[in-house]
């Protein structure tokens, strides 16, 4: 190694929300992440094919990957609006949305509109795209996809991952 002259980078006081790391697949908390949407995933299509008196296995044959694929989309699409509206404001509502939602009102009501919006792109995935292999009726398709919406809609955007750093 003489002769060599080998550096050392380090980042120090970087910072990021506690939503960004869902996104980076070599941290242990996307790996977290991935599994703990798996189970969720999977145990809210087995209540909603409960509530409507389908088959649970078939269903989750033929949709599951759909559903767990399009969650992540929706994630991701939420989180990519959040960042690019947190480099477009101000930094005290850049830092609402990217830390702590509940310290500025238009930080939160930003970060709550994205989460429902990703929501939203859940149920509209789940009901034309995951669901069309179903044979069950359009009002069973919109019941269960409402159900995934409303259960898996990225509510981790809401979390104040500033508690993470202090």
């Amino acid at each position: 190694m003489e002769g060599e002259i080998m550096h050392k980078y380090r980042l120090y006081n970087v910072l990021f929300p506690l939503w960004f790391f869902l996104f980076i697949p070599s941290t242990g908390f996307f790996i977290l992440t991935f599994i703990g949407n798996i189970i969720i995933d999977t145990l809210v299509l087995f209540l909603g094919c409960r509530l409507n008196h389908q088959d649970f296995k078939s269903a989750w044959k033929k949709c599951f990957l759909w559903i767990f694929g399009f969650g992540y989309l929706s994630d991701f699409i939420g989180g990519a609006l959040l960042m690019f509206i947190s480099f477009s404001v101000g930094s005290s509502v850049a830092y609402a949305i990217q830390f702590n939602p509940y310290a500025h009102l238009l930080g939160f009501l930003i970060t709550a509109a994205i989460t429902v919006l990703s929501g939203g792109l859940i149920y509209l995935f789940n009901l034309k795209i995951s669901f069309r292999r179903l044979p069950w009726t359009l009002s069973e398709k919109r019941k269960a996809a409402l159900l995934l919406a409303i259960l898996t809609a990225p509510y981790l955007f809401l979390f104040p991952s500033i508690i993470l750093y202090r």
